[in-house]
């Protein structure tokens, strides 16, 4: 490994740290970037304090497709655009509503899930090395922060 690689991770979020802590083991120099403090409230807001793999939700749902009027218009909702970029983002957005079929977020669904069968084990092995009294619980299948 060499190790003058450095990575960038954008979020200091559950993910971001995980991912920072995993690429450090392996020899990786990582910077975090996130507005917000390490930990914050906001950080991991989505997640609603909990690891849980099977609530991850493919993107290319054609549903989707209905909320971006409403996303775009919140000033606090999730997806902002720059509207003079908008012409750039047409062929990416061509491209994403093609792949909006049932077929096509099957297939997703089912590589996230085999990808994300391998977090809770990670998260185990993270936890493993700090102490994590009266932090974590673990419920069935999946780990909650108290």
């Amino acid at each position: 490994m060499d190790n003058n690689l450095s990575v960038g991770i954008i979020g200091a979020g559950i993910q971001g740290i995980s991912n920072s802590l995993f690429l450090q083991k392996k020899g990786f120099k990582v910077t975090i970037f996130d507005k917000e403090n390490p930990g914050s409230p906001v950080a991991s807001y989505g997640n609603a304090g909990h690891f849980s793999p099977y609530a991850s939700l493919s993107l290319n749902r054609s549903d989707i497709l209905l909320d971006v009027p409403s996303m775009l218009m919140s000033s606090a909702g999730p997806l902002a655009l720059k509207w003079n970029y908008v012409p750039k983002m047409i062929p990416w957005f061509m491209k994403f509503i093609f792949n909006t079929s049932k077929y096509r977020m099957m297939h997703t669904a089912k590589n996230m899930h085999q990808i994300l069968d391998l977090a809770l084990p990670a998260y185990d092995e993270l936890f493993g090395e700090v102490n994590i009294d009266g932090l974590v619980e673990k419920k069935r299948n999946f780990i909650c922060l108290e």
